[in-house]
């Protein structure tokens, strides 16, 4: 466990949400499997996510070899702030669990993510 706190300043957050009507966020938060993303990237607000029940860790919905099916995508969302993957460290970040976001404002989606989160995240408002 990395108790060493790190604390960066990102500006230049998009809005993703259409409306804040029904917004339901994750208690405490998830933790992304950093691998899953490039060291020094920015995962923005609005990345499409799971939890993978082998690690307990947050996945990116779409990556070579390990896209879930909406059966085995248990806890499907949408990340709710920017966060910057830092080698050696899983960032926590925000994940949105129900609510009506814009589709083209957000990364990853495709239909099985949308299959996943039917009746939590409505995309077609």
């Amino acid at each position: 466990m990395n108790l060493q706190p790190r604390k960066e300043t990102i500006v230049g957050q998009k809005e993703f949400m259409r409306n804040a009507q029904g917004m339901q966020v994750k208690t405490g938060g998830a933790t992304l499997l950093a691998t899953d993303f490039t060291t020094g990237e920015y995962v923005k607000a609005g990345t499409a996510v799971y939890k993978d029940d082998a690690t307990g860790l947050y996945r990116r919905w779409l990556v070579d070899g390990a896209t879930p099916t909406p059966d085995t995508a248990k806890g499907a969302g949408l990340t709710m702030n920017d966060v910057k993957i830092v080698e050696g460290q899983n960032p926590v970040v925000g994940v949105l669990a129900a609510g009506h976001p814009v589709e083209s404002k957000c990364t990853g989606v495709n239909t099985a993510f949308k299959t996943a989160t039917k009746g939590r995240i409505v995309f077609d408002i």
